[in-house]
């Protein structure tokens, strides 16, 4: 399957030290894969950053997806947690 799955999706939780550049490279690590954008929210405060980004993505591809960000957040400093749901299950 090379197209995203609307039911399965992605969640991306991110917090830094705000920083004008760190919104654009989380997206870009998500740029080699398909995957469709739902929704972006940020709170900024005190200098700090809290990012969320929700994503429909192919389910074979959350492993390697997941692997980026960690290698991502480790290499810049940033908190990531991810988290992949199928929609409306309850967890």
């Amino acid at each position: 399957m090379n197209a995203t799955n609307p039911e399965f999706t992605g969640l991306i939780l991110l917090a830094s030290q705000d920083k004008p550049e760190t919104p654009q490279e989380l997206l870009d690590v998500l740029s080699p894969f398909v995957v469709t954008i739902i929704d972006v929210q940020k709170i900024q405060i005190r200098g700090r950053l809290i990012m969320t980004v929700l994503f429909g993505l192919d389910p074979a591809h959350a492993g390697a997806i997941e692997s980026d960000l960690i290698k991502f957040g480790d290499d810049n400093g940033y908190d990531v947690a991810v988290d992949f749901a199928i929609e409306g299950e309850s967890r």
